[in-house]
Order: structure tokens, then sequence, then C-alpha cells
């Protein structure tokens, strides 16, 4: 196998696509690393790395190698983690995928509560796109993932599932907010907001719609859930979506979530999931249940 100083050097050039970016992530010299490098390649008997004007990218042999390196690395810092329990040092890290509102509005209560408990143990939280999760799980980078209707993830398997609902999602003072429910034909009577084709919220919403005999025509579409919010805070439509995904806005009384009564819109599964047939460390199934009990709490 190879040393592990060479492994983190070779991924982290690979990551930062420069040997000069990763030295200076790295604190080490870059003639250092490229060295170490070149003496790995003559060693195997070919290019790892193409150097190009300013940048290097990984050859067809180097994305082999990286697989591995990359499988090597976080199966070593599991045994790490898995040693330091075993020592009651609770140290360690974890690795959570998860999409862009979550990340915002359950994963700081979540790490803040688990950091009190396991104040050694290193969050990792990343926000990732629906098609990055099953090369992330698959490949190790990360242990679990949380996200709507993920349950069919290939390679993984469910730890933990939440039915949630969508719902018309207004500015506190938008005239629907003071309804108990709403029929998707009340909303709209206002601009509609939603998500682009690449979230499953749009087919979600564009089957409702055509299930209820309405025309679907939302006068704005994104792919960012932050720019969504903040246009139905400043009054400009209703968007869609569940309480989990405006519970920071809710809390400080800028969004209303309102039921739609039509059941038509489809409940959305919130899934948590792990690598099929991969093992749940210490830290990682503490981290699991930290989430589950947060989710409890916010849906009940």
């Amino acid at each position: 196998m190879l040393h592990a100083r060479l492994l983190r050097y070779i991924d982290e050039v690979a990551r930062r696509g420069s040997i000069r970016k990763a030295a200076a992530h790295l604190n080490i010299a870059s003639t250092a690393i490229n060295r170490q490098i070149i003496a790995y390649e003559e060693e195997l008997g070919t290019q790892i790395f193409e150097r190009l004007p300013r940048s290097v990218r990984p050859t067809a042999a180097g994305e082999v190698l990286l697989q591995h390196i990359r499988n090597t690395l976080k199966e070593h810092d599991r045994a790490h983690a898995e040693i330091a329990a075993l020592q009651g040092l609770r140290g360690g890290s974890v690795a959570i995928a998860t999409f862009e509102n979550l990340a915002a509005n359950l994963m700081p209560q979540v790490s803040q509560a688990f950091r009190r408990s396991h104040p050694r143990i290193q969050v990792n939280v990343f926000s990732v796109f629906r098609q990055q999760l099953p090369q992330g799980l698959a490949s190790g980078e990360y242990d679990l993932a949380l996200g709507y209707n993920i349950s069919s993830t290939p390679g993984s398997s469910v730890l933990h599932e939440f039915e949630t609902r969508l719902g018309a999602v207004v500015a506190a003072d938008h005239p629907l907010a003071a309804e108990p429910v709403v029929r998707l034909s009340d909303c709209t009577a206002y601009p509609i907001i939603v998500g682009n084709e690449t979230m499953s919220i749009y087919g979600i919403i564009h089957d409702a719609f055509a299930q209820a005999n309405l025309i679907f025509r939302p006068q704005i579409v994104s792919n960012s859930v932050s720019f969504m919010k903040h246009l139905a805070r400043r009054q400009e439509g209703v968007t869609f979506m569940t309480p989990v995904d405006i519970a920071e806005e809710a809390a400080r009384g800028e969004l209303v979530y309102v039921p739609i009564r039509d059941r038509v819109v489809r409940p959305q599964p919130l899934s948590l999931i792990y690598r099929k047939n991969g093992t749940l460390n210490s830290a990682v199934s503490r981290l699991a249940e930290e989430i589950r009990i947060e989710l409890r709490a916010q849906l009940a």
C-alpha cells in the first residue's frame, strides 16, 4: 500500500487541480509534493497527472489510482474512529450529504446537539445534488445521505424514513398565511414560484396541478431553494415546501407553511440512507440518531 502521506498529497492535488494550491492547503512546499509524485510515477511506469500550463488533471491511470486512494483513506479514517471509540476518546469524523434546504434548516440544530455530546467527533456536511449521491456513497465519501425521495438510490439502504408533505409557503403577512388550509386553486391567484425540472418538486407540483385540472404556469422557476424562499419572504408569490425546509424562517416569523387540502399533492418521504452492506461505526450511528430525534421533533 502507498505511504499514507503520499496518498493524501495525490488526493489533494486532484481535488485542487493544482500542485501549488494543494501545497498551500497542506502547508507543504510544492516542490516536495511534485518530487514525490514524479518519483511514484517513475515507479509506476506511467503518469498519473497530465501537466497543463496552469493546472494538472488526472490521467486515465490516475483516475483508477484515485479511486483506490480515496477508498483507502476513507477506510483508514474509519478504522481510526473505531479505535478512538474503543479507547473512550470519542474521536473520529462523520460525513453526511444532504440537499441545500436541509443543510440550512435541519443540520445546524443536529450539529449543535451532536457537538455538545461528542465534541471530538468532526462533522462534515456536504450540500449536494441528487445525482451525486450514488457515487459519493459507493466511494465512501459520504457515510450518510439525507434527502427527499432518495430511498431508491442505487447501492443504498434506508436507515430511517419520515413522511413529509408539501404545503404552500408564503410570507407571514401574505393573505394565505391566515388560512388553516388552502387548495391549489387558491394559490393560482398569486405568482407561482417552483423548483426547476432538475428538482423532484417540479414533477410533484406539475402532476398535482394536472390532477386538479389546473393550468400549471409558474411565473418563477429556479434550482435555488434560498432564492425561492427569499422571493416568498418579499411577497413575490407562493412556493411549495415542507415544514422542515422552512424551520428557521418559520421560527423567526418570516415564512408560514399552510397545508394543502388537495390530496393530489403526494407525500414526500424524507429518508436517511447509507451505503448498502456498509457498516455504521459509532460516530455515524450517533449522528444518525441525532437526526432521527430532531426530525421527530420538527414533524410532531
